[in-house]
């Protein structure tokens, strides 16, 4: 708390007085998270652009929300499940069902499984990239890369 209250130029009374713990900083700072993630996730227009565009769009928007909040990854904060399903999950479910849809995304594979395989990839990513310090772009390009064309080279 110390740590954080000299980042936020504020004293750590001031800083308790707003959060009494470090469990309701945290916590606070997931529902900024969320909130951050669906109007970034709004903004994108999935629906406006091909799947495979929408795809690269969600993973980018993930990456540089995620980027700043990776800490709430690390102390495992738990999240508002119905918020993240509505801003987040829902999102993502109809950009993959659209791409099943169509042909681009395989669909041997149950939506519910990508979506999670997809939001491993993107925590894992948000982690190696702190410790490579890779930018945003790259990570986002390397994630995209890895979850559309597979780690094969055929």
């Amino acid at each position: 708390m110390a740590e954080v209250a000299s980042a936020a130029g504020v004293g750590r009374s001031t800083l308790y007085r707003h959060f009494p713990t470090r469990e309701a900083l945290l916590e606070e700072l997931a529902r900024a998270a969320l909130a951050e993630a669906g109007e970034r996730m709004a903004e994108a227009h999935l629906e406006s652009v091909s799947p495979l565009e929408a795809l690269a769009r969600v993973i980018r928007t993930l990456v540089s929300v995620g980027d700043r909040y990776i800490v709430l990854f690390e102390a495992q904060v738990p999240i508002d499940l119905a918020v993240g399903e509505r801003v987040v999950g829902a999102p993502v479910r109809r950009v993959l069902e659209r791409g099943q849809a169509g042909g681009v995304i395989r669909a041997d594979v149950d939506t519910e499984w990508l979506l999670g395989l997809l939001g491993g990839l993107i925590v894992s990513g948000l982690r190696f990239a702190v410790e490579r310090q890779a930018g945003i772009e790259e990570t986002a390009a390397t994630i995209q890369r890895v979850f559309v064309e597979g780690a094969g080279t055929r």
